[in-house]
């Protein structure tokens, strides 16, 4: 009975201070609430090949799979996802997302995916990971903040490291990808820094 009232706290809505329409803007990068004008970008990235290994994905997704995705994105309290936009011009050139939000234990996972190869070793992700990172401690009262990285992509764990996560354990040969297992890095960051 105890762990079904836990479930059903980790769903409930979202503290007020989230808003679903949101800019968080930062010095290289401006995070967008992810909207419509996003969608053709993020699922061409999602098909890609090499970007799709590195997020662990094993099919394509359509048109209509990810339009639907889309609409029943807001109704969902488990999820906050935006558009990394960089330039005057709000060029989309990735997302990020906090996923499996948990406000029972005050918890989530960040996930992560630069699209566009000529932002990728530039600050980009790094600064995308603390704007939301921020966002998550101070609007969501998160209290723990980690991630799941492939042993295969040092760029993005690099990124969290310099954001000020650290590793706190290894998944020992947790993914099955082209042809072997390998390993995942857990990565981890507490409000406040400690």
């Amino acid at each position: 009975m105890k762990s079904t009232n836990q479930r059903s706290k980790r769903t409930e809505k979202l503290p007020e201070k989230v808003d679903r329409e949101h800019v968080i803007g930062g010095q290289l990068v401006r995070l967008h609430s992810l909207a419509l004008r996003h969608l053709d970008k993020s699922r061409s990235w999602f098909n890609n090949p090499e970007l799709a290994r590195l997020l662990g994905r094993i099919r394509k997704i359509s048109d209509a799979e990810h339009k639907e995705w889309f609409s029943g994105l807001h109704q969902r309290g488990d999820c906050v996802y935006f558009a990394i936009e960089v330039g005057s011009g709000g060029r989309h050139v990735g997302n990020i997302w906090l996923w499996d939000i948990d406000s029972f234990h005050r918890k989530a996972e960040l996930r992560i995916l630069i699209g566009e190869a000529d932002c990728l070793e530039k600050g980009v992700g790094t600064e995308a990971i603390q704007l939301l990172c921020k966002y998550g401690f101070g609007n969501m009262n998160l209290h723990k903040i980690y991630a799941y990285v492939h042993a295969t992509n040092p760029r993005a764990r690099r990124a969290f490291e310099k954001a000020g996560f650290e590793i706190e354990g290894i998944l020992k040969e947790d993914r099955w990808i082209e042809g072997q297992f390998i390993n995942v890095y857990v990565l981890g960051r507490l409000h406040g820094g400690r």
